[in-house]
């Protein structure tokens, strides 16, 4: 049983280290969140999102052209804690990700 634990968490975290790598490192107008770089938002949905929702469902999320702001308000209502830095940054990547469909 801990070996299988241990093999899914293995597998988790080289999928969430290689889509933090196809991701550029930063965007354009990004204002002056830590230098505007987009790790940190992947650094907050690792830390506050990927314990309930797979980081490939927030990516097809965005991918689809959800509405992030209206899911990151519905996911605050339901108890998730995001510091006014967290909210910050995660506004910003859900407005210029690279992931974000086109429109």
């Amino acid at each position: 049983m801990k070996t299988i634990l241990a093999l899914a968490l293995i597998l988790t975290s080289a999928t969430l280290l290689q889509a933090a790598q196809e991701v550029p490192p930063s965007g354009t107008k990004l204002g002056s969140v830590t230098g505007g770089v987009f790790k940190d938002a992947h650094l907050v949905i690792d830390n506050k999102c990927v314990s309930c929702h797979s980081a490939q469902r927030i990516e097809q999320a965005l991918a689809a052209g959800k509405d992030m702001q209206s899911i990151q308000h519905r996911m605050e209502q339901k108890g998730v804690k995001l510091t006014a830095d967290e909210q910050t940054v995660l506004g910003i990547f859900w407005k210029d990700s690279p992931l974000r469909k086109k429109k």
